[in-house]
């Protein structure tokens, strides 16, 4: 049987995909996963029955098979996704060209996207819930499938039509978007529920949002965009396009089938972390901020934070303050009578992910997460992070007696004056706190001695959380 494996052949300027849901908030992440491998099998429909299910392909977590669960998933969390904190099993049937040829997929990438989260709240994704979407016995159009060619015609739920290499140096390229449904009745995990009713476990919610009162939690929007690249071939008939269907089985020996390409369906286990499905739902979608391409393994809120000041505040304390305030450079005593802010920080550390391997383990990172930027003037300017004790209280603590900041340990990040989340890599001076047994750190933020006068401000606003200690792990 003749494979085509068009991921081999990817090039920057032919990879375009978009989400598909044309309603969606702006509040969504988007996580990009791989191709991982093929089987016949199916851990939804078809648990424990290896071989047995149609063709399928698979992205994401690399252990899927028949018997995955939530459990295996996360005992074996490699994955092909960008975001290692997304280590969810997706898998959709695999797709043939007239003349046999099996086309595998370059990747596929995820929205999880939200409608009218302010009036309808997310729930976060329980561990383990599975999801369907699409018909495997489709006939026709179906309003969740969309099909897109990077002829820039957009979305079509119809086959009707067929797709050019949009120039003489890229190839074809089809999507199949596939949007899961966003509607969870609270209580049942699998998909294919056991008992007379057969009632499936999620449904979807009407335009506004809303959903019924028999499944009444509204989960994030699985929009899954699945991208094949086809070089060298001319035109794709969308109506010759075949995509597999269950085998015949005679006994242990299965005959393949083949449908059209209105069979598409998809299939979804959620394997990300508990905190990245909290963080992803109470951080981003409904705290009304979008987290593209953007989930922390794990996070910790600060312990403390606070800023200090010198001069006529030098024994204010400022703990009732929603900002946190950043001037000058403390690092520098000749700055001594001029105006300064210091911002303090105090974490628990959050554990590494011990069941990775060691190459994996070696991508995630430490990370200082805030809201803000700078608040006097325009432009990048730097910013430093240095280690201090922890034996401060942010209740009491002033200028005057603030902790020593150790100024040869340092991180830096360049910022401007747009409000939104930073970044600061803290994980050398985090790895070094662990060697010392320590379970807390504590930083100093400030100033560039090189740019006097200039104010940096963060903080909660409005609705946006103050500072977190991050792990973040990205492939």
């Amino acid at each position: 049987m003749k494979k085509y494996y068009c991921s081999l052949l990817i090039t920057a300027s032919s990879i375009f995909i978009a989400p598909l849901a044309a309603h969606a908030d702006n509040y969504q992440t988007s996580v990009k996963c791989s191709y991982s491998h093929t089987l016949g099998d199916d851990a939804i429909l078809m648990f424990g029955m290896p071989g047995r299910a149609m063709w399928h392909d698979f992205f994401g977590n690399t252990s899927t098979d028949a018997s995955s669960t939530y459990t295996t998933l996360q005992n074996a969390p490699t994955t092909t996704c960008s975001d290692l904190a997304d280590s969810s099993a997706y898998w959709a049937p695999s797709l043939r060209l007239p003349d046999g040829m099996e086309v595998r997929p370059a990747y596929q990438k995820t929205y999880y996207q939200t409608v009218n989260s302010t009036e309808y709240p997310l729930t976060s994704f329980p561990d383990g819930l599975q999801l369907l979407a699409g018909d495997h016995k489709g006939t026709g159009p179906n309003s969740v499938i969309n099909f897109l060619c990077n002829d820039g015609k957009g979305y079509s739920h119809s086959a009707d039509r067929t797709c050019l290499p949009p120039s003489a140096t890229q190839p074809i390229q089809l999507n199949i978007a596939i949007q899961f449904p966003n509607c969870w009745d609270g209580t049942t995990i699998t998909a294919k529920p056991s008992g007379s009713t057969h009632k499936p476990n999620a449904v979807y919610a009407d335009s506004s949002g809303a959903c019924p009162a028999d499944y009444p939690k509204h989960i994030p929007t699985v929009n899954m965009n699945i991208a094949y690249l086809f070089p060298g071939l001319a035109s794709l008939d969308l109506k010759n396009v075949q995509l597999s269907l269950d085998p015949i089985m005679n006994g242990d020996q299965r005959i393949d089938q083949w449908g059209s390409i209105y069979t598409a369906h998809g299939d979804f286990i959620n394997g990300w972390t508990p905190d990245a499905a909290k963080f992803m739902t109470e951080r981003c979608m409904n705290n009304n901020y979008d987290c593209t391409s953007y989930m922390p393994y794990t996070y910790m809120d600060a312990v403390a934070d606070t800023y200090v000041s010198n001069l006529d505040d030098s024994n204010k304390n400022f703990a009732s303050s929603d900002e946190l305030l950043v001037k000058g450079d403390a690092s520098n005593a000749s700055e001594n009578n001029t105006q300064e802010k210091v911002t303090l920080l105090k974490y628990q550390i959050p554990d590494m992910p011990q069941k990775y391997s060691p190459e994996e383990t070696a991508l995630f990172k430490y990370k200082v997460h805030l809201y803000g930027g700078r608040s006097s003037g325009t432009g990048a300017e730097m910013i430093y992070i240095y280690p201090t004790t922890t034996e401060w209280d942010e209740n009491t603590v002033t200028w005057n007696t603030r902790p020593v900041c150790d100024f040869k340990t340092y991180s830096g990040l360049y910022l401007d004056q747009a409000k939104q989340y930073r970044d600061i890599d803290v994980t050398s001076m985090v790895k070094k706190a662990q060697q010392s047994g320590k379970k807390q750190i504590a930083f100093c933020l400030s100033g560039d001695s090189a740019k006097q006068g200039i104010e940096y401000t963060f903080g909660p606003n409005n609705t946006h959380y103050s500072s977190q200690m991050i792990i973040m792990g990205e492939q």
